[in-house]
């Protein structure tokens, strides 16, 4: 009997180190029509679409099929070749027919696959430098087709670059009217360390020496701003602002909504955009500038303001929604594969909370993954009905 006693407890251990797992397989699916656009493919990483699509596994969203979304298949844009270096072995622009039915159409990366991207071939590192395109833009027959989706209810998501170069200027004009912004032409990014010639383009380099008349001697953590490579500027953490220079912050009217659950002053350290809301748009995010007097002079005599749109959402008449994301959001690599387990969202949003310098990956648990979970229970709401 005392035996009988004592395997309670091991059991009892067991069922609450299985409960997350068990729990996770309870949920039930959640069928969605998603397409994603991703022209952004050198590789057989996916990275730029992977972030979203490990999170749709995460909140059980499927197909109306009811089979789960494949990474590697289940976008439209450029198909890897069979080897790390090989060019794209396919490549499918964004059709009006393709939208059809299509609850949420993320356009999340238009820039495209270039001729040196390929040349790391099993490291599968991108190009930092720019050369011949192989593949890449929106076309102004996919933004014809993303116009006529939202027309039809899509709820439609798009991030930076994707009216930026190689998209040509009547494509772009018209995906500025469907989310509702215009781009100003001013991107930017925060390095680590603005030395390593690893991270930094040269391209870059070479517009900021040109413009600032000086030779590229930056060195440690910072932004760089730059305008079609006629000017620039550089901030240095630690000069011109605290370690932390630039924060993401939900507007009030958000964090009621799609952006509750997102944590207000999280870091963003990787690729962004700086553009102009219309008359009609909601603006239900900010980046946050934290500069001192030497870097807020800087940004004066950009004319570049303290705080400028980092989500915004056009929603005309009660149509479904258009949103924008002014940087490269769901770019992430999140690391291993797929997590079965309830929670583990919330566990690595607390564990993101003990880094102690910016980190792209805290972006994504903490502000990101918040903000997508609410977006897709939104369309899913919306389009419930139908099914």
């Amino acid at each position: 009997m005392r035996k009988i006693r004592w395997l309670w407890f091991p059991l009892l251990v067991g069922l609450l180190l299985m409960l997350p797992w068990i729990l996770f397989h309870l949920r039930p699916k959640r069928p969605l029509s998603v397409v994603v656009l991703d022209k952004t493919v050198p590789f057989d990483t996916y990275l730029e679409h992977a972030g979203f699509f490990w999170l749709l596994d995460q909140l059980k969203f499927v197909q109306p099929s009811g089979e789960a979304y494949d990474p590697e298949v289940d976008y439209i844009g450029a198909t890897p070749g069979a080897k790390p270096g090989d060019p794209p072995a396919e490549t499918h622009d964004l059709t009006e027919d393709a939208t059809r039915g299509v609850d949420l159409l993320y356009i999340i990366d238009t820039y495209g696959v270039y001729e040196d991207d390929l040349e790391s071939g099993t490291a599968r590192k991108t190009a930092l430098e720019r050369s011949k395109r192989l593949y890449g833009g929106l076309t102004l027959e996919e933004a014809h087709a993303i116009q006529a989706a939202r027309e039809r209810g899509t709820t439609i998501v798009a991030e930076f670059n994707s009216m930026a170069s190689p998209t040509g200027l009547e494509a772009a004009a018209v995906l500025e009217r469907v989310v509702g912004v215009r781009w100003t032409h001013w991107i930017g990014r925060y390095f680590p360390l603005l030395e390593d010639r690893a991270e930094v383009p040269q391209w870059l380099r070479d517009v900021c020496q040109r413009e600032l008349e000086q030779a590229w001697t930056f060195a440690g953590p910072g932004y760089v701003l730059i305008q079609d490579d006629t000017r620039c500027e550089v901030l240095l953490a630690m000069r011109d602002s605290p370690p932390i220079g630039l924060t993401i912050e939900p507007e009030p009217a958000a964090r009621a909504e799609v952006l509750r659950n997102a944590v207000p002053g999280t870091p963003y350290t990787f690729w962004f955009d700086l553009v102009i809301p219309g008359a009609q748009t909601e603006v239900l995010a900010s980046y946050q500038w934290d500069l001192n007097r030497t870097g807020n002079d800087k940004l004066r005599r950009l004319g570049l303001p303290p705080r400028f749109p980092a989500i915004t959402r056009l929603r005309e008449d009660g149509g479904a929604p258009a949103y924008y994301f002014a940087g490269d959001f769901g770019d992430s690599t999140i690391g291993g594969g797929r997590v079965p387990l309830a929670g583990f969202v919330t566990f690595r949003r607390w564990m993101e909370k003990t880094r102690r310098i910016p980190s792209h990956q805290a972006f994504y648990y903490r502000f990101y993954v918040p903000l997508m979970t609410e977006i897709l229970a939104d369309a899913e709401e919306a389009h419930g009905s139908k099914r």
